[in-house]
């Protein structure tokens, strides 16, 4: 726990969440050129696509008919490359990013990720508009329709909405006719609606709504016909200084990938710190003995096997064994293995690699972290010498224990007390039954118990009245059956059934006072050992310093 806080505060955990933050206090919209890479084969082609249309953007060629002519994407090309607005965490980090840094009006330079190359340009920022819960009626068409199935579609939804104008419930129509199944059953409550979570004509609808249980016309999109009804509008939070809010987004910054990238960096700038070196081995031999060893056949003739030293730590040797057991593990994780590169994947086990020797070291390169280990050795050493001399002693010392109870039998008396049976229930419809046997047969009270199973949990014996769990001013009494308490912690009742009263005063014996004999004597124990360590290491002080410090 300490090292993934210390490689957290490294990888400026805090500087991401202040960066989403900043972030999140406007909504972007965004459209992109896009040119998907191809699944296999070079991609120089791709490459020189993205750069011609950044040319013709810079000559001040219209970004929509660019998008149009040069995206090889159906989505973009389709939509003149118009995403809609985003917010934070809306996208991968990388293209929230691009989005971010691009002023309003301009686009981004060619960059490429893992499915592409894209341009961003951002068309235009507004305030954020947060969130919503929201429920719908869908009254779906199937893939392709025809305009048939969209006419029919288009009369149910327009008799769904006359029934809501003559007030029939909201939730009782979705789930009586909605075909959005996942919804249906609930009232056709969605999960929360965020800024580029849903299409853009859905989302226009469902933040265009004023007032909670106000609800939309008929709207179509690419799925049917849709009514949606607001429940709640859930604003981003403004105020930096808000400690919940803030704790709430660093835990949403903790589970997203721009940590794991800013791990990914960090790691980067430290390699030269643990001493990473890269051992003088050919990547083709390198591959050859992969394929050799994901095919399960020896390549003798390869310079590369399981001995190989691939790349070295200050204090770790990286081998072709090593690396096989990266892949083979991949190839059993992956369900896409065969579709990426071995580059892609050497890279990865050379970072994991290297993050992994990187904490399993942390005590040599980070001082914070080194300290705070540091104080748990202490800590622990002083635990187990406390245990050695006074806690385990004062517990297994039993001669001692009596002795030091004979000697102060006046400190242990009982104060006004009680013979109790205590009850804690699970299910409060079975109190006033329970009670009702309890005092018929008093004496029976394990059996009737008993006969509830586990709704019923009970104990008896002698307590302070102090300690019984009642209301204020309770007169007890034998045959007191006292008024049930509730307990907010596990949801459990709780009553005591009065046997007998003690006006108190009289010395407890040696088993009812043993807790408290062992507590006393343990600070005996304690008191005498600091007692022995002051005589072998005295303590001078400086009292003139002393003094001048009051």
């Amino acid at each position: 726990q300490i090292a993934e806080n210390i490689i957290n505060e490294e990888a400026k955990v805090d500087a991401l969440v202040t960066e989403a933050f900043e972030r999140s206090q406007k909504d972007v919209h965004i459209a992109q050129v896009f040119i998907e890479l191809p699944v296999s084969g070079d991609t120089i082609e791709a490459y020189k696509k993205i750069h011609a249309a950044w040319h013709e953007l810079k000559n001040g060629k219209d970004f929509t008919r660019v998008s149009t002519e040069y995206s090889n994407d159906a989505y973009t090309k389709e939509n003149g490359g118009d995403l809609g607005y985003i917010t934070v965490f809306t996208l991968p980090y990388i293209y929230e990013t691009a989005a971010y840094n691009t002023k309003p009006s301009t686009f981004s330079a060619p960059f490429r990720s893992k499915i592409g190359y894209h341009i961003f340009k951002n068309v235009e920022e507004r305030k954020p508009l947060g969130s919503v819960k929201a429920a719908q009626i869908l009254i779906a068409w199937p893939p392709n329709p025809t305009e048939a199935e969209k006419a029919a579609a288009k009369n149910k939804v327009d008799s769904v909405y006359n029934l809501l104008e003559k007030g029939t419930a909201f939730g009782d129509l979705a789930h009586a006719v909605s075909n959005d199944n996942a919804s249906a059953s609930i009232g056709g409550q969605l999960p929360e609606i965020g800024i580029g979570t849903y299409s853009p004509a859905f989302e226009k609808v469902a933040f265009g709504l004023k007032k909670p249980g106000d609800y939309s016309k008929p709207f179509a999109t690419a799925f049917g016909y849709h009514i949606v009804q607001l429940i709640n509008q859930l604003p981003v939070e403004t105020d930096p200084k808000n400690i919940e809010a803030m704790a709430a987004l660093q835990e949403k910054v903790k589970k997203d990938n721009r940590l794991t990238e800013a791990k990914k960096m960090m790691i980067e700038r430290q390699m030269r710190e643990i001493g990473y070196k890269q051992a003088p081995i050919s990547k083709n031999d390198l591959w050859r003995f992969t394929d050799s060893m994901l095919q399960n056949k020896k390549d003798l003739t390869n310079k590369v096997n399981d001995k190989s030293l691939l790349f070295s730590f200050a204090k770790q040797n990286v081998t072709g064994k090593d690396w096989a057991n990266y892949i083979m593990s991949s190839r059993a994780a992956s369900p896409n293995f065969a579709d990426k590169k071995y580059t892609a994947f050497y890279d990865e086990f050379v970072h994991q690699t290297a993050a992994n020797y990187y904490r399993n070291h942390l005590e040599e390169y980070s001082p914070a972290f080194k300290q705070q280990v540091q104080e748990f050795k202490d800590a622990n050493l002083l635990f187990g010498i406390m245990d050695l001399n006074v806690w385990g002693k004062a517990n297994t010392d039993t001669t001692g224990l009596k002795a030091y109870y004979a000697g102060n039998k006046n400190k242990y008396k009982w104060q006004r007390s009680a013979d109790a049976l205590v009850v804690s229930i699970y299910n409060d419809s079975i109190i006033a039954p329970l009670q009702q046997k309890l005092q018929q047969a008093p004496g029976e009270w394990r059996q009737v118990v008993e006969s509830y199973g586990n709704q019923v949990v009970a104990d008896s014996g002698r307590y302070e009245l102090g300690q019984l769990q009642v209301f204020e001013r309770t007169n007890f009494q034998p045959k007191l059956i006292t008024a049930p308490v509730q307990n907010k912690m596990d949801n459990s009742t709780t009553f005591n059934y009065i046997f007998r009263v003690y006006e108190g005063g009289e010395p407890r014996s040696f088993d009812d006072a043993k807790g408290m004999v062992i507590s006393d004597y343990q600070q005996v124990l304690e008191n005498k050992w600091i007692g022995l360590l002051k005589k072998k290491y005295p303590v001078k002080v400086n009292m003139a310093v002393f003094n001048s410090i009051k």
